[in-house]
C-alpha cells in the first residue's frame, strides 16, 4: 500500500527518458538494501517480462550504506529488505525510508517485510513508501508488481505536480495580461479626457454633438444610489451567462446614462472601476474569461449608448442621408 500525501516540490527527473506511461523504464536502477543478497536471475527474468530489459541493480546490507551512496547516485526503485522471522522491537521497517525521506529523496521505495500494525501502515502513509507483506521476501512473486505500482505512482505524483506548477503559471500570466489590458483602458481614458479638455470646446463640431459628448466629473453625476450594485451585478451576470436574455436590461441602463448626461468614456470610466474590483475579487482564480466577458459588455453597453444620444439629437432618428463622396469628380459634367 502506499502514501499519497504531500507532492513534491518540484518534479525530480528519476525516470528515463525512454519510459513510457504505465510501464517500467527499459533501464530500471533499482538498489536493494538488506541482509540477504537478492536473487538477480530471478528478478531479472520476471523485469524482463515488463519491458525491463536492461535493469541495473546495486545490493547493499546497511541503512548507511544506502544513505551513502543515495546522497551521489539516483534509483528508480528502493527495496528495503527486513529480517526475516517476526521483527524484533528494533527492526523498524520505517526506518531507513524515513532517514531516506527526511533527506530529501522522493524515489519510490518498497519495504518488504513478514508483518506489518496499524501504526506502520500509518507511518508508510505519511512517508509515501510501499509495504509487501511476505514471507518469502526477495522471492516473493508480488515483488516486481509491487516495484512497477511504486515507480508508476511516483511517475503520476511527478506528473500532478508538473501540471500544477504549469497551472500556477498561467495562473500568474493571465492575471499579469488582465493588469495589462486595464492600464491599457485607463491610458485610453485619459487621452480621451485630454481631448475633451476645454481646449477643444472651440472646434467645429456640432454644439449639439458636444452637449451629448462631454460631461462632468462621474462623481458629480446624478445616478441612484443603487445603481453601484445594480451594475456590479450586471456585470457578475454578463460574465457568468454572456449576453444571453440581457440586452433588454443593458438598453435601459443605457437609457439611464444617457439622462444622467454621461458620456461614453464616462461610462467607461465607471465600468473599469467595478471590473477592477470584480478581478481584485477573483484572487488566485482565472481572469481571462473574465475579461473577455467584461469588455463584451463594455462594448455592447457603449453601442446602446451611442444610439440613445444619437436618437436624442435632432435630425438623426431616422435613417441617415447618403454621404457626399470623398472626392468629387470633375470631369463628369466637362464637355468633351
Amino acid at each position: 500500500m502506499a502514501a499519497t500525501d504531500g507532492l513534491p516540490g518540484q518534479a525530480a527527473e528519476s525516470l528515463t527518458s525512454d519510459t513510457e506511461i504505465g510501464s517500467l523504464p527499459t533501464r530500471l536502477r533499482l538498489l536493494c538494501v538488506g541482509n540477504v543478497e537478492p536473487s538477480w536471475v530471478s528478478l531479472t527474468l520476471q523485469l524482463d517480462a515488463l519491458g525491463c530489459v536492461e535493469p541495473n541493480f546495486k545490493w547493499v546490507s546497511t541503512a548507511n550504506e544506502a544513505l551513502a551512496l543515495l546522497r551521489d547516485e539516483s534509483f528508480d526503485c528502493l527495496l528495503v529488505r527486513i529480517g526475516a522471522g517476526r521483527p524484533a522491537p528494533g527492526d523498524d521497517p520505517l526506518v531507513l525510508p524515513r532517514a531516506i525521506r527526511a533527506g530529501g529523496c522522493i524515489d519510490p521505495v518498497v519495504v518488504v517485510t513478514v508483518a506489518a500494525d496499524d501504526e506502520t501502515w500509518n507511518e508508510a502513509l505519511r512517508l509515501n513508501v510501499d509495504i509487501l507483506v511476505s514471507a518469502k521476501g526477495w522471492e516473493s512473486s508480488a515483488l516486481v508488481q509491487s516495484i512497477q505500482r511504486a515507480v508508476e505512482r511516483v511517475r503520476m505524483l511527478h506528473e500532478i505536480d508538473r501540471l500544477a506548477s504549469a497551472d500556477r503559471r498561467r495562473l500568474v500570466r493571465e492575471r499579469d495580461e488582465a493588469d495589462y489590458l486595464l492600464t491599457q483602458q485607463r491610458r485610453i481614458l485619459s487621452a480621451l479626457e485630454h481631448f475633451a479638455g476645454p481646449e477643444q470646446g472651440g472646434s467645429g463640431r456640432d454644439p449639439a454633438m458636444r452637449a451629448v459628448g462631454q460631461g462632468g466629473p462621474v462623481d458629480h453625476v446624478r445616478l441612484p444610489t443603487e445603481f453601484d450594485d445594480y451594475y456590479q451585478e450586471l456585470l457578475r451576470t454578463y460574465v457568468i451567462m454572456g449576453s444571453g436574455n440581457l440586452a433588454v436590461e443593458i438598453d435601459k441602463l443605457a437609457g439611464l446614462l444617457a439622462e444622467s448626461g454621461l458620456a461614453p468614456r464616462q461610462v467607461l470610466d465607471l465600468h473599469l472601476e467595478r471590473v477592477e474590483r470584480l478581478v481584485r475579487g477573483l484572487g488566485n482564480r482565472s481572469t481571462r474569461h473574465v475579461m473577455a466577458r467584461a469588455d463584451l459588455l463594455a462594448l455592447e453597453l457603449l453601442v446602446h449608448l451611442g444610439e440613445c444620444y444619437r436618437r436624442r439629437i435632432p435630425g438623426t432618428a431616422g435613417e441617415f442621408a447618403e454621404p457626399a463622396p470623398l472626392v468629387a469628380d470633375h470631369g463628369a459634367d466637362e464637355a468633351p
